[in-house]
C-alpha cells in the first residue's frame, strides 16, 4: 500500500501546485477585472474581456467605489453619459452602472446591488430605451443573482472563475493583446465604456429595429420600472429619469416597424409611473444630417458624449443655455398628448425633408 500512498501524495502535491499556479496566474492577469491586481503596462493594463463580461466586472467594480450618484441604463448611457461631465460637479463621486443590452430587470437588480454596497448613494440617473419595453425581461451572460448585494466574490465563485482553463485562455489572450495594443481602454475607472476601439457603420442597428416583429409592451418591463421608482423612494434617493434619443432615422425605423401608436403608447405608459424627460423624436439634435463627419451620433442608435452632456445639463438644470430649446421636454400625464401631437408634426416635416433617409430605411426591410 505504501507505494500507492506515495503516488497519491505526489499526485495531490503536483495537482495542488498546478492549481495554485493557474489560480495565481489568472488572478494576476485578471482578465475580467475582478481581483483588482496591479495593472502593469504591456501585461494586463488593458482588459478586453471586461467588455464580454460586463455584468461580472461592474458588479465587482462597483464595490470598490463610494458613489454618490449612479447611472442606470443600457449601452446608450454606458457609452455617452460621462461621470466627469461638468454638470455633475456637485454629484461626485459618480459611477456609470449602465450595461450594454441591460434589461430593466437587470437594471433594477443592479440598483439593489448599489443600494446594498454604496453607503453614500444619493442620486440615480435612469435612462429608458423605448425599444427595451418590447423585449422579454431576461438576463444575459455574466449575470448572477447570488452576486447581488455582495461586497466581493464568494469563495466558490472565485474558484470557479480562476481555477478554470477558460479563464486561463482569456488570461493568455489578455497578455497577447496587451503586447499588441497596450494602451487600448475598454472601461474607465468610473464605469464609462470607451468606444475608441469600435468601428461599425452608422446603419449597423437599422436592420434589427426596422424588422422587429414583436413590438407590444412586455408588462414586466413596466413593473420593473415601477420597482426602480419605488426603491428610490423607499431609500430616499433622488431619481432623475429620461428617455434616450436615438437618431431620427432610427426612431423613424422603429415607428415604421411598430406603428406610430405603439411607440406613443410606450411613452403614455411611462408617464403613468412618473414624469420623465423626453429627448427622443425629431429635434435639432436627433436630426443631425447624415454624413461621414457626424459628431452627435456614433451610429443610428448611440449618441456621443457631447449629446450626453446636453442631456445632463437639461435634467440637472446646469448651463441650460447650451441646450437647444427643442431638446428635452419634461412630460407627464397632463401634457403627454400635446407632446405626442408635436412629435407627429415634427415627423411629417422630417419625412418630407429627408426622402433619402426614408428610402434608406426601406432598403433594410426584409
Amino acid at each position: 500500500m505504501k507505494p500507492y500512498r506515495s503516488f497519491i501524495y505526489i499526485f495531490l502535491a503536483v495537482a495542488g501546485c498546478g492549481s495554485s499556479l493557474v489560480i495565481g496566474f489568472n488572478a494576476l492577469i485578471d482578465p475580467f477585472g475582478v481581483t483588482n491586481s496591479p495593472r502593469i503596462h504591456g501585461i494586463n493594463q488593458s482588459k478586453p474581456e471586461t467588455i464580454n463580461n460586463t455584468r461580472l466586472y461592474k458588479a465587482i467594480d462597483l464595490t470598490r467605489q463610494d458613489a454618490k450618484t449612479i447611472f442606470l441604463g443600457a449601452s446608450r448611457l454606458e457609452e455617452a453619459l460621462n461621470p466627469d461631465s461638468p454638470a455633475l460637479a456637485e454629484y461626485q463621486p459618480v459611477y456609470n452602472l449602465a450595461m450594454q443590452g441591460g434589461t430593466f430587470y437587470e437594471q433594477r437588480r443592479y440598483l439593489e446591488h448599489a443600494i446594498a454596497t454604496q453607503n453614500n448613494l444619493e442620486v440615480v440617473i435612469f435612462g429608458i430605451d423605448l425599444w427595451l419595453l418590447a423585449l422579454p425581461e431576461s438576463t444575459q451572460l455574466g449575470f448572477d443573482e447570488n452576486r447581488i448585494g455582495k461586497h466581493h466574490l464568494r469563495l466558490l465563485e472565485f474558484l470557479q472563475t480562476h481555477l478554470s482553463w477558460n479563464t486561463f485562455n482569456k488570461s493568455l489572450e489578455t497578455l497577447g493583446k496587451n503586447r499588441q495594443k497596450p494602451d487600448t481602454i475598454y472601461y474607465h475607472p468610473n464605469g464609462l465604456r470607451d468606444v475608441g476601439y469600435i468601428d461599425i457603420k452608422f446603419t449597423h442597428w437599422l436592420p434589427f429595429i426596422v424588422n422587429k416583429k414583436k413590438n407590444d409592451i412586455v408588462p414586466e418591463t413596466l413593473e420593473n420600472i415601477r420597482i426602480i421608482r419605488d426603491l428610490c423612494q423607499e431609500h430616499g434617493l433622488n431619481l432623475r429619469v429620461f428617455i434616450t434619443p436615438p437618431h431620427a432615422i432610427q426612431f423613424e425605423g422603429a415607428t415604421i416597424a411598430a406603428g406610430e401608436s405603439k411607440i406613443e403608447d410606450r411613452k403614455r405608459e411611462i408617464v403613468k409611473i412618473m414624469p420623465v424627460w423626453d429627448f427622443s423624436g425629431y429635434n435639432s439634435v436627433t436630426t443631425e444630417p447624415l454624413s461621414s463627419e457626424m459628431t452627435q451620433y456614433r451610429d443610428s442608435s448611440h449618441f456621443t458624449i457631447p449629446v450626453g452632456d446636453l442631456i445632463l445639463n437639461r435634467i440637472l438644470q446646469h448651463n441650460e443655455d447650451t441646450v437647444p430649446n427643442d431638446f428635452g421636454v419634461l412630460i407627464n400625464s397632463n401634457n403627454i398628448e400635446e407632446h405626442l401631437g408635436l412629435i407627429r408634426g415634427d415627423r411629417e416635416v422630417w419625412r418630407k425633408n429627408n426622402p433619402d433617409a426614408i428610402e434608406l430605411i426601406q432598403t433594410f426591410k426584409r
